[in-house]
């Protein structure tokens, strides 16, 4: 997760809730997730995203409204320490 980054919970509407990040979420320079949207394991954020709908396993989102690009080994690179 980089610096600027929100993850923000909606209190209303048809995301309300929080997100869910998956494991190997990578998150670049001030994204934002917000409301109660899912984000599956291997998932790179570009910077500056504004994620509000459910990301599959195994891809990149860029853009806002987010675009996402299917794509294995999304955060191969990103993510370093796995365990």
């Amino acid at each position: 997760m980089h610096k600027g980054v929100t993850i923000g919970q909606e209190n209303r509407g048809k995301r309300k809730g929080a997100p869910v990040l998956g494991d190997c979420v990578w998150l670049g320079i001030n994204s934002t997730v917000v409301g109660g949207v899912r984000l599956g394991d291997d998932v790179l954020v570009a910077p500056n995203t504004y994620v509000n709908c459910d990301v599959p396993s195994h891809s990149i989102v860029i853009g806002n409204p987010c675009k996402i690009i299917s794509r294995d080994g999304a955060t191969d690179g990103y993510v370093n320490r796995r365990v």
